[in-house]
């Protein structure tokens, strides 16, 4: 009777586990946050997921005489700063290109600063002894809240 007692509880469990596992998908909280930003005739649409202290979405930067340059964004977020690598495919090149990216949070925007860059076996990221540089930044995302659909 005892064994018995005991699978029936393991399959409870496991039944339990895959039920909570999959409902991650449908949590409103598993959308991404849309931002647009324009600066002439660059435009900059970034599509932001933020897990406690990390952030990864998918980042277009559209030029609109070239084309755009589409690709991921993943990093880390320190206070109001949101540090990682912006990894795409530029639009017309065929090698993927990997690129610091710093993103300020500041009343409701984000602003994409500016570093020195360096790399470190072959990896390029910001110098950690010279502030970024949010000044004059390229692009100033504004929230969008209309659905994302792609």
């Amino acid at each position: 009777m005892q064994k018995h007692l005991k699978r029936i509880i393991v399959c409870i469990a496991f039944v339990l586990l895959l039920f909570t596992g999959c409902k991650k998908g449908n949590n409103d909280t598993d959308k991404p946050s849309r931002y647009i930003a324009e600066n002439g005739k660059l435009k900059g649409i970034l599509d932001l997921n933020i897990v406690g202290t990390e952030f990864y979405g998918r980042y277009e930067i559209i030029n609109g005489v070239n084309g755009s340059d589409i690709g991921q964004v993943r990093g880390k977020i320190k206070g109001d700063t949101l540090i990682g690598n912006y990894y795409y495919k530029p639009w017309a090149g065929t090698n993927k290109k990997r690129v610091p990216i710093a993103l300020l949070k500041k009343d409701g925007y984000l602003l994409e600063g500016k570093g020195v860059v360096v790399e470190f076996v072959n990896i390029p990221h910001f110098s950690p002894d010279i502030p970024l540089d949010f000044s004059n930044p390229r692009f100033v995302f504004m929230p969008v809240t209309d659905t994302i659909s792609h």
